[in-house]
């Protein structure tokens, strides 16, 4: 297509393409490689290929494309795109950014730019450049050299050292920044966005998470998701939605003169019945549309919250078992499993010991039988010296059941610590048990929910008296034409718009915002370690103490064993008499072994508790530590919550941006001397001290 083929005769001056266009034309329709004389529709605004340069050796990507409407050219620098042809290349020079080097795609995209300047010289040449990451300095780079170029650039890396004049304001230069870009963001913290020329202005768009895909890190720089939309949950669970997510749509300009809003109002208009009916359009269309994607976002983030609450019993259910598989883990030892509950197999396992003392008992009365006989009397008698086994057991058999005492003592406090103490963490500390956070945040959403429908019907019907003032001047202008062509007074009265209060509802709720999920987290777990610390040491130093008595009573009674059959078999001669004629020391031997079996066995098992005991001890202090996590996660589902952020962040974004709008709404009617027009200017700024207030409300139960 030739200049002569764009050329045609037009009825209103040349002007600049917006913002909005250059944008959406460089974060998203430049990644796709358009083709040369393809049609592009950008905002409902046509824009024909009309050369690409793709391919280049120094890794250049570029393509230009023309406004038909306006016969204004732009040419398009492609990003970093390390999967192009020569991607390679683009890497190369990001890296070399950060130097002072005269890079080659700096210098191919100033021969490009000159290029088609030369060639649509005839339409007026290029009139903006525009770009993406990399494709930002290599647009900016061409507007440094001429002024007279309009520079747009979305996230764009930064130029080599020196090639901006610091001392220069480069007005035809703006950039706009998301602000989830890690580009921009690392550039920023590392005080290096100096060198990036020109306006910079902060748009509100992108999704604040990295989680479980890596593709967000990319469509927050781009500024663009395919399809537009960022899917939160699955269709048809709670919550489920999408977030509009489109660089282009987040940036205000005026309704009347297309101006960004960044830098300050925009220029006086005239308040006359065409720029009223205008502002009735745009509250009755983009205005209405963005505040009903805010509506929505807010109702998800209000059915997330409900859900939180409706699973409170399955939150509650979930910390219980891991602070139960968190306890039992740490003591390691399978008799423990179970501890926590009333019915566990460690009490039982205490009545076996037990039987285990009484299983040893009747042994040692076997033992003293033949202890007792005639031949050991005579031992006796020679030595001087009792042997009797039968009085030690008693008090192993005590202290055993004083054992299983404390550990029902202890499944009765880890009893407390699930159905009181943990229930209490959701409580914030108080008494009563409830699901507090959840409880306050429903409380605040409904407030938010009533005020969100008051400040819309608001909007609806300020658009409605913008419409009929229009109207009405329409009819007042149509009289006073009468009026002077037929001589007659003028028979016309302006109607004044009435002044409705729309007084949106505070709440008493979250009023420290989401820092009282900390707070109460921060109080109740402190609380929940005072009372496990004070109540459950004393448990575990008598258990390991007891356990400590339970083994030297039982090596006692082996020892007392051990010793009678030596005694019995000592190689004295009336013993040495007494084996020749009898199988006296088989039977001692075989009773002692029968007695010491259960002895043994029960002091492995005790010395096991012991060592389990010693660990949950020692442990026990980085247990609760490691706990904390999990009951943030309960208090409210982080997931759950992530959501919520990304609906709440979006509306607020929404919010903030039609407060920019609104706030250049009342400077254009602010100064007008009419009446009607004055109040019209009165209700413009009720309705943004009210989105002030509604986003202010949304921030609360925002992270």
């Amino acid at each position: 297509m030739t200049s002569q083929q764009i050329s045609r005769d037009k009825t209103k001056s040349i002007v600049y393409s917006d913002d909005k266009n250059l944008v959406q034309l460089a974060g998203q329709e430049a990644y796709k490689k358009p083709k040369k004389d393809t049609e592009l529709y950008v905002n409902d605004v046509e824009f024909i290929v009309l050369d690409t340069n793709y391919g280049d050796p120094t890794g250049l990507d570029a393509l230009t494309v023309v406004n038909p409407d306006t016969d204004v050219v732009s040419v398009i620098y492609v990003g970093t795109d390390a999967a192009a042809e020569n991607g390679k290349q683009d890497l190369l020079t990001d890296a070399q950014l950060l130097s002072d080097l005269t890079l080659r795609q700096l210098e191919a995209a100033q021969d490009y730019f000159n290029k088609m300047n030369k060639k649509y010289e005839s339409i007026g040449g290029v009139k903006s450049v525009t770009g993406n990451s990399l494709g930002g300095p290599l647009a900016n780079s061409v507007a440094i050299n001429h002024p007279e170029v309009k520079s747009v650039t979305l996230n764009p890396a930064l130029l080599p050292k020196g090639m901006a004049d610091p001392n220069k304001s480069y007005d035809n230069i703006t950039n706009y920044f998301t602000n989830y870009d890690v580009l921009t963001g690392t550039l920023i913290a590392l005080n290096l966005d100096s060198r990036i020329p020109g306006k910079r202005y902060d748009i509100s768009t992108g999704i604040p998470v990295i989680g479980e895909k890596f593709s967000i890190l990319t469509n927050n720089h781009t500024g663009y998701i395919d399809g537009g939309k960022y899917v939160i949950g699955r269709d048809g669970e709670p919550g489920y939605g999408k977030i509009h997510d489109e660089a282009d749509a987040h940036i205000m300009t005026s309704i009347w003169t297309g101006e960004p809003l960044y830098g300050g109002h925009s220029d006086r208009i005239e308040i006359n019945r065409d720029n009223l009916n205008l502002l009735a359009e745009a509250l009755a269309g983009d205005v209405t549309t963005r505040l009903g994607y805010a509506r929505d976002y807010l109702t998800n983030s209000q059915e997330i919250a409900q859900h939180e609450g409706d699973r409170y019993s399955e939150r509650l259910s979930r910390l219980q078992m891991i602070f139960e598989d968190s306890f039992e883990n740490l003591i390691g030892n399978p008799l423990f499993i179970g501890i926590t509950s009333t019915g566990h197999r460690l009490t039982s396992e205490i009545d076996h010991l037990i039987s285990l003392v009484n299983m040893a008992e009747n042994a040692s009365k076997s033992l003293n039988g033949v202890l007792n006989s005639p031949p050991v009397e005579l031992v006796e008698h020679l030595f001087n010296r009792s042997i009797s086994v039968e009085s030690i057991f008693g008090q192993a058999r005590n202290q055993l059941l004083e054992f299983k005492q404390e550990i029902i003592s202890l499944t009765g406090f880890l009893q407390n610590i699930l159905h009181k103490e943990i229930p209490e963490l959701f409580s914030g500390g108080k008494e009563t048990l409830e699901d507090l956070l959840v409880n306050e945040m429903l409380a605040h959403y409904e407030i938010i929910k009533a005020n969100t429908v008051k400040m819309n019907s608001h909007i609806a019907e300020f658009q409605s008296q913008v419409g009929d003032l229009a109207k009405n001047f329409g009819e007042r202008d149509s009289s006073l034409s009468a009026s002077i062509s037929g001589g007659a007074s003028v028979q016309h009265e302006v109607v004044m718009p009435k002044k409705n209060d729309y007084v949106l509802e505070t709440s008493d709720h979250m009023l420290i915002g989401m820092k009282v999920k900390e707070i109460y987290l921060d109080g109740s777990f402190e609380v929940f370690k005072g009372v496990s610390h004070r109540f459950l040491f004393p448990l575990l130093g008598g258990l390991t103490g007891l356990a400590f008595a339970i083994e030297n009573t039982l090596e006692v009674i082996s020892a007392q064993i051990k010793g009678a059959m030596n005694v019995a078999l000592s190689g004295t001669v009336p013993g040495k008499l007494i084996s020749i004629f009898s199988d006296f020391d088989d039977k001692i031997r075989s009773y002692v072994s029968s007695t010491l079996e259960p002895i043994d066995e029960l002091a492995a098992t005790i010395e096991g508790l012991r060592d389990g005991l010693t660990r949950l001890t020692i442990g026990f202090p980085a247990l609760l530590d490691s706990f904390r996590p999990y009951i943030d996660s309960a208090i409210f589902d982080k997931t759950s919550y992530s959501n919520i952020h990304i609906y709440n962040v979006s509306a607020m974004a929404i919010h903030e941006e039609m407060e920019m709008l609104f706030d250049d709404i009342v400077h254009q009617l602010s100064q007008h001397k009419g009446n009607s027009i004055q109040a019209l200017c009165e209700i413009s700024q009720r309705v943004k001290d009210n989105m002030i207030q509604l986003r202010q409300q949304v921030d609360r139960v925002t992270l």
